[in-house]
């Protein structure tokens, strides 16, 4: 589902800009016509309205901006489910979100500051954590997202090598013994291989060499993960691990290639997260995240800062919160079975 922005409402009610902002900050002289065609927009786009008075934003409403990467090609946002979640939330505060692609040439400084956004939550690296930087250096409050840690902002770090221990002991107690990781290549990319292969020599008391703990290293895409996944099957592997979306499908379409059926010829778990997991043929397991109470979380973690700054108060000592993931099953795994 794609997140809903000022121009999509607008776009989805009929009304101008002005009148769903006006519609949205609860201001005075809207026809109610204006507020039943937003509100219905709202709902099509999967966030439920705000109430229209809301005692939290009484001084009226604030723009939030949720800040990601842009995709490359066919690629799947690994925050997708977060940045619908996150867009929820602030509405229900009475906020409005706004939404931008980190990569596509954003000027913080005319882009939100000009328009009055109050704070940014930023998800991911690469450009979009080169865009919380040069948001917080023009002076606006940010909080991140990411799997690694940084310093200097307010942080919450989604604690992937946790998930990855995590993946390696379940799929162990499976009585898998050749398990396969496919990870995507980006400055964590090592450093995710190390925690499998440590994962695999503790939980496996074997030498997690190549042999033993294959890995292989990938671009970003659907093509590329179906290669890695190719990659492994060849080496014998009976279960494996993803660490994005994109690989997660180039499993399955890999699979579907070879003739092979999962879980019975593999098993495969997600980590992080993966948009509609609970559909797809088999549904996925998944090591992932409490999207809805992160949201909630990051969202009054950057209030609490913005009221700071507008009462005058210096800025606190960045928080950094570890957000530990949960293994969720469903049918991707299965006890080892021979080929």
């Amino acid at each position: 589902m794609s997140r809903p922005t000022l121009a999509r409402i607008a776009e989805a009610s009929g009304l101008s800009l002005s009148t769903v902002s006006r519609v949205l900050r609860d201001r005075p002289g809207v026809s109610e016509d204006a507020r039943r065609a937003v509100s219905i927009a709202l709902r099509s786009l999967g966030v439920e309205p705000p109430p229209a008075t809301n005692p939290d934003t009484a001084s009226g409403a604030r723009l939030i901006a949720v800040v990601s990467n842009a995709l490359v090609g066919p690629d799947v946002d690994p925050y997708a489910t977060l940045a619908l979640a996150l867009n929820r939330r602030i509405f229900e505060l009475g906020d409005i979100a706004v939404t931008a692609a980190a990569g596509d040439g954003l000027d913080p400084a005319t882009a939100f500051a000009s328009r009055g956004v109050a704070g940014a939550i930023v998800l991911g690296g690469a450009d979009a954590g080169h865009e919380s930087q040069r948001l917080a250096t023009a002076g606006m409050p940010v909080v991140r997202i990411s799997n690694a840690p940084h310093s200097g902002l307010p942080q919450f770090v989604l604690d992937a090598s946790s998930g990855i221990e995590t993946a390696v002991r379940h799929l162990a107690h499976m009585g898998h013994r050749r398990i396969g990781f496919a990870v995507v290549q980006n400055s964590a990319a090592e450093s995710r291989a190390n925690v499998f292969r440590q994962a695999v020599a503790q939980t496996l008391h074997v030498q997690a060499t190549r042999a033993e703990a294959p890995v292989e290293i990938t671009r970003e895409g659907q093509l590329a993960g179906a290669h890695a996944a190719e990659v492994l099957l060849a080496q014998g592997i009976t279960a494996a691990i993803s660490s994005s979306p994109a690989i997660t499908l180039g499993f399955l379409e890999a699979t579907a290639r070879a003739r092979l059926h999962m879980p019975e010829d593999l098993s495969l778990l997600t980590v992080g997260d993966l948009p509609d997991a609970d559909v797809l043929d088999p549904p996925m397991s998944q090591v992932t995240y409490d999207w809805t109470q992160l949201a909630e979380s990051a969202v009054s973690e950057l209030r609490r800062i913005i009221g700071q700054r507008d009462a005058g108060h210096s800025p606190s000592v960045p928080a950094h919160y570890r957000v530990v993931p949960e293994l969720v099953l469903r049918a991707s795994v299965r006890p080892v079975t021979k080929r």
